[in-house]
């Protein structure tokens, strides 16, 4: 009788070990990027703590700029397709979403100086 409740369970944890198998062969992309940020977490965590600082403001102050010149494209566009239809709204707007952009470049060049 116990060899047969024996058997059972071996057979119950042989299914768990293949559902599991299976999960790792499903999800094998997935962890092993899980585990290349963890180990570049540790690299971040463990290492002088103003460097994380100082790159995670470089990061604001790079794309945030960049977006802004971006928006101050559009708003240049924008401008220029209103002065050729001459339609006054839309130089109003091409000229606000100019003078946006260039307020969000040049909040972001001072990130240097608020987060210093």
């Amino acid at each position: 009788m116990k060899m047969i409740q024996i058997k059972r369970k071996a057979a119950r944890n042989g299914v768990r070990l293949h559902n599991i198998d299976g999960f790792i062969t499903r999800n094998i992309y997935c962890l092993i990027t899980a585990g290349i940020i963890v180990f570049m977490a540790m690299g971040t965590v463990f290492a002088d703590p103003d460097a994380l600082w100082t790159t995670i403001s470089g990061l604001i102050e790079t794309w945030v700029t960049r977006l802004g010149a971006v928006v101050m494209f559009i708003g240049g566009v924008m401008f220029g397709l209103g002065w050729k239809n001459d339609d006054a709204e839309q130089k109003s707007r091409g000229i606000q979403t100019l003078i946006a952009g260039a307020i969000v470049a040049a909040v972001a060049a001072l990130t240097t100086t608020f987060f210093a």
